[in-house]
C-alpha cells in the first residue's frame, strides 16, 4: 500500500540535492537538473534569482498524483512573493495539471502533477519558469514513474477540482475518486477530508463514494491578505490501511488577481421532496461589487440525485442567473451538491449550493407537479401561457383532477392576467382539468433590460404540498429586428463591423482587395430567430472614391454585383433554420503611393418583411490602406 506525503514541500533524497548543486555554464544554457535555472544575458557567477522544484516523491506509480513545490528566491536567499511560476513537463509520462501559480510570502508555488501510463520505470522532469525584473529564471525537479503494482496498489485515490486558483471566501467542489488495481470504481467507501495546510475550511468533512467511486466535498477558501497555498487531504481506510491523496490550490486576493469576480448561489429550498422541482439563483459580481451583466453561467450536479433542467443562464442587469432543477427519486434521503461555473477573461469562477432530497415510503402516493410554458422567451408587454400538470405517480400514473393549483410571480418582471385580459392579484388559483392540467396566463412587463420572470406553482394533494417553478426570459425588444452579428457596437468610431486595414510596402502598386464576411440574423418581437426570410442587402452610401471597387456576393445560387457598373449595389439572401444569413463584401482600394493613405467606408442597408412587419437595419465598416515611405 502506498501513501501520499502529507507535507508537499518535503525534500528529496541526497542524490537529488547533489543534482541541484550543478551550476550553469558561461553561455547561459540550461542544466536540466539545475534548480537555479538560467538567467538570460547574465555573466558566469551567482544568478540573481534561483528557482528550486521539489516533487513530493522521488518515485511514483503510473496514474498517480503528487505535488511539486517551487521555491523562488533572490541571490540573498530571500523569498520572492507574488510572482507567477509556469509549470510544464519537459520529459517523461506526466502532465502538469497546474500550469501556473503565484508564489506566496515564502516564495512557494505548488504544482499538481498527474503521472501517465508507462511500461518501464521512466524519469519525469518538472520545469518551473518565472520572469523576475525582466530576468528569466528556470528550475527543474525530477522523479521516477514505475508501472503500477497491483499487490502494492490495490486502491487508488485521486482528487480533482474545477479551478486551482480562487478568490477569498469562494467555495468549490472537490471530487475524490477511488478505484481498485483493475481500475474499477470502489463504491460505499468512506472518505475523510481535511485542510492539511493553508487558509481554508471544509464545509463537508466526510463523504461516501457512490457507484462511480466518487465522493464529493466542499472546501471554502479563507480571506488572506496575500497569496496563500492550500492543500486539501483525503483519506480512505481499506483493509485497515490508509490511502491518502492531496490536491493544492491557491487563494489569491482580488486586488492582485485575474480572479476578479465572485459568484454566490442559493437554492429556493434547502430540503426538497423526490421528483420535486426547485430553482437556484446565482449572483455574479466583480471585485468592486458591481453586477456582471450578460455572462453565461453553466449549472451542473456535482454530487447526488438531481437533474438540471436549465443547463445555462445569462446574468441579467443585477448579475443574477436562474436555473431549474428537478430532484430525482433516491432510495433514501440524500444530499445533492449543485455547482455553477462561469469563465470570464479566461478565469473560472464557481459557486456551490447544497440541498437535501427526502423520500417517501413506496406505499405512499407520490405527487409530481410540473410547470411548462408555450415559449421560453418573450418580448416586453407580451403574453406567455403556463401549464401546471399534477400527476399521481403511483403505478399506473394518473392525472389529479379538479385540484387547486395556485400561481404566483416572484419578482416584478411580469404579472398574471385572466383570459379576458384583466390583471389579477397573485396568488391566482386554477382547478386542474381531466388531464391534470391547470393553465395560467402571464404578461411580461416593460423592463428596461433583459430579465427573467419566475413563476411559482403550488398544489396540495393528500395534505402534501408540492411546488414547481418555471422561468421565462424577457427579451428587451418590442419589434422585429435584423441584427448584424459583430463584436462592435454602432457607437464605435469604425462602425458596426470590424475595421479592415493593411500596411503596404513602399514598392506596392495596383489594387488591394479586402474580403469581409457579413453575418446577420432576423428575430421576431419575442427574440425568436425567423427562418426562410428574404433579406435585401444594398450599399447605401454615396460619395465613394473613384478608385474603389465593391462587390456584393450572396451564397449560391445568387450572383455577385459590382460597382462601378451597377449602382445601387443590391443582392438578396435568405435566412437559414437558425434565422441567420451571410454574404461577402469585397472592397478593392488602390495603393495610395509611398507614404500615402487610402480609406473607404461601406454602409449596408438590410430590409425585410415578416408577418406584415417591415424591418430596416444598417451596418458598415471602414477599409483602409497605409503605404510605407521609400
Amino acid at each position: 500500500m502506498r501513501y501520499f506525503y502529507k507535507v508537499a514541500w518535503i525534500l528529496l533524497p541526497v542524490l537529488m540535492l547533489a543534482l541541484t548543486g550543478c551550476g550553469s555554464n558561461s553561455s547561459g544554457s540550461a542544466d536540466p537538473f539545475n534548480p537555479g535555472g538560467t538567467v538570460g544575458g547574465t555573466t558566469p557567477g551567482t544568478p540573481p534569482y534561483s528557482l528550486t522544484i521539489t516533487p513530493a516523491k522521488s518515485a511514483a506509480f503510473a496514474n498517480e498524483q503528487l505535488i511539486a513545490t517551487a521555491v523562488l528566491k533572490d541571490a540573498s536567499n530571500t523569498p520572492i512573493a507574488n510572482q507567477t511560476v509556469n509549470f510544464s513537463i519537459t520529459a517523461g509520462p506526466a502532465t502538469a495539471v497546474t500550469t501556473s501559480a503565484r508564489t506566496d510570502s515564502n516564495g512557494i508555488a505548488l504544482a499538481f502533477v498527474r503521472t501517465g501510463a508507462t511500461a518501464v520505470t521512466t524519469n519525469v522532469i518538472v520545469q518551473g519558469a518565472s520572469t523576475v525584473n525582466s530576468k528569466n529564471v528556470v528550475g527543474y525537479g525530477n522523479f521516477q514513474v514505475s508501472p503500477a503494482d497491483g499487490n502494492l496498489n490495490s486502491t487508488r485515490l485521486s482528487l480533482s477540482m474545477t479551478t486551482l486558483a480562487v478568490s477569498p471566501n469562494q467555495e468549490q467542489v472537490i471530487v475524490a475518486t477511488a478505484k481498485d488495481a483493475s481500475n474499477n470504481p470502489i463504491a460505499n467507501l468512506p472518505v475523510a477530508f481535511r485542510v492539511a495546510a493553508g487558509p481554508a475550511s471544509m464545509v463537508i468533512a466526510n463523504s461516501v463514494t457512490d457507484s462511480n467511486g466518487q465522493a464529493t466535498t466542499i472546501v471554502k477558501a479563507g480571506n488572506p491578505a496575500a497569496v496563500s497555498n492550500v492543500i486539501v487531504e483525503a483519506t480512505a481506510t481499506v483493509s485497515g490501511s490508509a490511502v491518502v491523496a492531496n490536491i493544492p490550490f491557491q487563494v489569491v486576493p482580488t486586488t492582485i488577481s485575474t480572479v476578479n469576480y465572485t459568484m454566490t448561489m442559493a437554492a429556493s429550498k434547502q430540503v426538497v421532496d423526490n421528483n420535486e422541482e426547485f430553482f437556484v439563483q446565482v449572483l455574479l459580481k466583480d471585485s468592486g461589487a458591481n453586477p456582471v451583466v450578460g455572462q453565461t453561467v453553466a449549472f451542473s450536479v456535482a454530487s447526488g440525485e438531481a437533474a438540471v433542467i436549465t443547463a445555462t443562464a445569462v446574468t441579467d442587469s443585477l448579475g443574477k442567473g436562474l436555473a431549474r432543477i428537478r430532484a430525482l427519486n433516491p432510495a433514501s434521503t440524500s444530499a445533492v451538491i449543485l455547482q455553477a461555473s462561469a469563465t470570464i477573461d479566461g478565469t473560472v469562477v464557481t459557486a456551490i449550493a447544497p440541498v437535501q432530497i427526502t423520500t417517501q415510503p413506496f406505499s405512499a402516493s407520490i405527487i409530481r407537479l410540473t410547470l411548462a410554458s408555450d415559449k421560453q422567451s418573450v418580448g416586453i408587454n407580451s403574453d406567455v401561457i403556463l401549464t401546471a400538470t399534477v400527476t399521481d405517480m403511483q403505478s399506473p400514473p394518473k392525472p389529479v383532477q379538479n385540484n387547486e393549483v395556485t400561481f404566483e410571480i416572484l419578482g416584478t418582471q411580469g404579472s398574471i392576467v385572466d383570459f379576458s385580459g384583466n390583471a389579477v392579484v397573485t396568488p391566482y388559483s386554477v382547478l386542474t382539468d381531466s388531464l391534470g392540467n391547470a393553465v395560467c396566463r402571464v404578461k411580461s412587463g416593460n423592463t428596461t433590460s433583459s430579465s427573467v420572470i419566475i413563476v411559482k406553482s403550488t398544489t396540495t394533494v393528500n395534505n402534501t404540498v408540492v411546488i414547481a417553478y418555471h422561468t421565462v426570459e424577457v427579451v428587451r425588444q418590442n419589434s422585429y429586428v435584423i441584427n448584424f452579428l459583430t463584436s462592435k457596437s454602432a457607437t464605435d468610431p469604425d462602425g458596426t463591423l470590424n475595421t479592415l486595414s493593411a500596411d503596404l510596402p513602399a514598392t506596392a502598386a495596383g489594387p488591394y482587395t479586402f474580403k469581409q464576411l457579413v453575418p446577420l440574423q432576423v428575430l421576431d418581437n419575442n427574440g425568436i430567430p425567423r427562418p426562410n426570410v428574404a433579406v435585401s442587402i444594398k450599399i447605401s452610401n454615396t460619395g465613394r472614391n473613384a478608385d474603389t471597387v465593391i462587390e456584393l456576393v450572396p451564397p449560391l445560387p445568387g450572383t455577385k454585383v459590382v460597382f462601378p457598373g451597377i449602382d445601387p449595389l443590391q443582392i438578396q439572401v435568405t435566412t437559414d433554420d437558425h434565422g441567420m444569413a451571410i454574404f461577402t463584401c469585397n472592397v478593392s482600394l488602390a495603393a495610395p503611393g509611398p507614404g500615402g493613405y487610402n480609406a473607404e467606408s461601406v454602409i449596408y442597408e438590410a430590409s425585410a418583411t415578416v408577418d406584415g412587419i417591415s424591418m430596416l437595419s444598417y451596418g458598415g465598416f471602414i477599409a483602409s490602406l497605409s503605404q510605407a515611405s521609400p
